[in-house]
Formats: C-alpha cells, structure tokens, sequence
C-alpha cells in the first residue's frame, strides 16, 4: 500500500523594510485572523514563490517592491487549514525594499504599521513572526 503525501501548501511573503522597520499588517481572515503578519500567500499553479510575494505584496498592501534575496524558509502545521485536516505549511520569506506605491489595503487586513522589530514582540503575531523579525534585528539593516 502506497503512503499517503502529506498535503503540503507553498506560500511566499515579505519583510518589506524601510529605515529599519518593517511593514506589518494584521489579518482579517483565517488563517492567522487578528494576528499581526507580513504581506504574504500562497504560491499559485505557475509561479515561483518569488513572483508569488511580489503580487501577494502588492495585492494586499499597494506596494511594488524590489526583492533583495531570500530571508527564510519556515514550515509549520497551522490547525486552522484544511478544515480539520492538519496541513503543513512551507513558507518562503523574502526581504524587500518599497520601489513603487503607497499603502493600501485590500481587505485582507484590517491595519497596517511600520514597526521597528522590537515592538512586534509586543504585538499578537505568530512566534514564527517574532523569529524572523528578531533574525531581522540581528542583520542591522535600515
């Protein structure tokens, strides 16, 4: 009998950053709803994950961005998906720079804020969130 695959979902965000902070938006819809996360989904039939940040970015915030290179790869098994199936996650996380646009949001968010990392440890967000913000910290960016 063959194994079952376990159902995996790619998804692609970004750590859009500006004079050391980073863009943050808080979810309107699960998965994550009220939790505060960067712009970010999942990675459609025929894109790279890259492509996929780069609409997702834009298409949640307004932003155009100029992707500066992968940040991180996290996987993690969110409950909310797959209507009581567990899923896994697999989420490729580029960091950005704002090239074009202005904030507006799509619906899928409720607020936006421009944070430094620090303060998201303040913030409800998800512990893989704070991880990359933290990671973020440590590179001294601006």
């Amino acid at each position: 009998m063959a194994k079952r695959l376990p159902n995996i979902l790619l998804g692609a965000g970004t750590l859009v950053h500006r004079d050391g902070r980073l863009l943050v938006v808080k979810r309107a819809q699960a998965p994550n709803r009220g939790l505060w996360a960067f712009p970010g989904g999942k990675v459609e039939e025929g894109e790279t994950p890259m492509q996929a940040a780069v609409r997702e970015t834009r298409e949640e915030v307004g932003l155009d961005v100029e992707i500066e290179g992968v940040f991180d790869v996290v996987t993690y098994m969110p409950s909310e998906l797959g209507k009581g199936k567990r899923r896994q996650v697999v989420l490729v996380d580029y960091l950005a720079k704002p090239s074009g646009g202005r904030v507006r949001l799509n619906g899928e968010s409720t607020d936006y804020r421009w944070v430094v990392p620090e303060e998201l440890l303040r913030l409800n967000t998800t512990p893989q969130m704070r991880a990359c913000a933290m990671k973020f910290a440590s590179l001294g960016r601006e």
